[in-house]
């Protein structure tokens, strides 16, 4: 159950719950994360995702830019993978 606080008839998010529902609402909003964040993620460097992308052990990475100069991974591959890495396969919709 989500906490709330009324402070000056405003209603905030509990700060102990705060990182836990902005996590839903990214995961919800099919929202990006960038190859930086999942290195410090996962702690895997991008030649090591790279390796795994290639044989489909790791999240596809998506153009987010129109000339696609700019890639990142979608945060609910990522969920996915890191529930279970080892046997991790990429959907193959897009």
């Amino acid at each position: 159950m989500l906490k709330t606080i009324e402070k000056n008839a405003v209603v905030l998010i509990d700060p102990e719950q705060e990182d836990r529902v902005v996590a839903q609402l990214l995961l919800q909003m099919n929202a990006f994360a960038s190859i930086k964040t999942v290195e410090l993620a996962t702690t895997l460097d991008k030649t090591t995702q790279y390796r795994m992308r290639k044989i489909g052990q790791f999240p596809k990475l998506y153009a987010i830019t129109k000339g696609g100069q700019r890639k990142a991974y979608r945060l609910q591959d990522l969920k996915n993978w890191l529930a279970n890495p080892v046997c991790f396969d990429q959907p193959s919709n897009d």
